[in-house]
């Protein structure tokens, strides 16, 4: 008999193959691994789909044989799922031969089972074997599948051209190991990703605690300090009440740095109301009314009518005075203007906060937000962290602008809410 095999239907069959693959990575996702029944169906259509199209499209057929490349798909389905995802596609491959018909069905039937049993001898074993091996292993495991099927032919047909089908199956170990090589570079870069993930984990819970331990041993460090003074010596009314002040100060600043943390673990709104800008502005302005005072600072407001979001009127408040007293500190060695104002933008609502402050570089402003990055002597960083993330929950957009020597804008967007 002769084997000439057509070129298109022999690609075909390598695409049939290779094009399921890209869809493996979700086979080894962590939620499926918690579907086991959900995972089988999966993986038996992964390689039962290529597995049957590879018999209907086959690149050689003559005389009631066809010559595919069914064998791929049945060894990774026997090596990455598990005996009942095996057993299935075993029996989908004899079936489906049979529909097809003809005298190879019967011969399909003998070496399809004799390949299952050499490959589920060696699938036990697969997984602890290296890349190197795993792909050599399934080539040569392909090729040998292959050769057991020539044999049984060769019993009814002894003028088979046995160097054609050689050669045919010596290419198919070749996209054998080529097969193997991009499911476990797969496999791998999923492991990687999941180290990558609980390694970052791991830092920011170091970072974290190391924060929280720095942060609030400074304030307590000090108390414990003005403690020992006030009671250990004699001291006038006008040192203990400044020592007694100071104290007081300083638990302050250690509840505000709590504060801060617990509203990082919990950004997104708590109670959503509908909230009129102009009025929250109004409020921040009376806030900050008494800290401009003092540092010499002016604060303008100005407000559209009518300009109603949806979110959670505490975090909008304590992220919009974080910013604006970093404002206000920018503005303390000059007497500048802090302007805050609303209006309306398309179906957004824009809230500017502008200074006149020093200004920032641009990989000052890349890095507003990140975590502990502060352009304070003793900022902790935490509060425009806090106030990008409540903002950031509250579906606002933030874009800041900033120049040295001339200031910084703040233009923060949010959802318009129509009434």
């Amino acid at each position: 008999m002769g084997f000439n095999y057509e070129l298109s239907n022999f690609l075909l069959n390598i695409f049939f193959i290779l094009f399921p693959l890209i869809f493996y990575q979700f086979t080894i996702h962590e939620k499926m691994n918690h579907r086991t029944a959900f995972k089988n169906v999966v993986i038996f259509f992964l390689f039962a789909t290529p597995m049957i199209l590879c018999m209907y499209f086959p690149p050689v057929e003559a005389n009631g044989l066809i010559f595919d490349l069914r064998i791929i798909p049945l060894i990774l389905g026997c090596f990455y799922g598990n005996s009942k995802t095996s057993i299935m596609l075993l029996l989908s491959l004899i079936s489906v031969r049979f529909m097809i018909g003809g005298t190879g069905a019967y011969l399909n039937l003998i070496s399809s089972t004799l390949s299952f049993i050499v490959i589920i001898s060696l699938s036990n074993k697969y997984h602890s074997y290296s890349l190197f091996n795993k792909i050599l292993i399934s080539s040569i495991l392909s090729f040998v599948c292959k050769i057991i099927g020539i044999s049984s032919i060769l019993v009814i047909d002894s003028y088979y051209d046995f160097l054609s089908a050689f050669k045919f199956y010596i290419v198919q170990s070749l996209f054998m190991g080529l097969a193997i090589y991009i499911i476990e570079s797969i496999r791998r870069n999923a492991e990687l990703k999941k180290e990558l993930i609980f390694s970052e984990k791991m830092n920011i819970a170091s970072i974290i605690s190391a924060s929280v331990a720095h942060e609030i041993r400074n304030p307590l460090t000090s108390v414990r300090g003005f403690i020992q003074l006030l009671t250990q010596t004699e001291l006038n009314p006008d040192k203990k009440q400044m020592y007694g002040k100071i104290c007081l100060e300083e638990i302050d600043r250690a509840e505000q740095i709590i504060n801060d943390y617990l509203s990082l673990a919990k950004p997104y709104p708590e109670i959503l109301e509908e909230l009129d800008i102009g009025e929250e502005i109004q409020y921040i302005y009376n806030v900050l009314k008494s800290v401009a005072n003092l540092t010499g600072v002016e604060v303008e407001i100005k407000y559209d009518i009518n300009l109603l979001v949806l979110g959670d009127r505490k975090k909008l408040r304590q992220s919009i005075i974080n910013i604006a007293k970093n404002g206000l500190e920018a503005m303390r060695d000059k007497r500048g203007v802090l302007k805050i104002e609303a209006y309306k933008r398309n179906n957004e609502v824009i809230l500017s906060i502008s200074d006149t402050g020093i200004g920032m570089t641009n990989d000052q402003v890349s890095r507003l937000g990140m975590p502990y990055y502060s352009n304070k002597d003793k900022g902790t960083g935490l509060g425009m962290m806090v106030s990008f993330s409540l903002i950031k929950g509250m579906l606002g957009k933030i874009n800041v602008k900033s120049e040295l020597g001339k200031g910084t804008v703040f233009d923060i967007s949010f959802p318009l809410l129509k009434i």
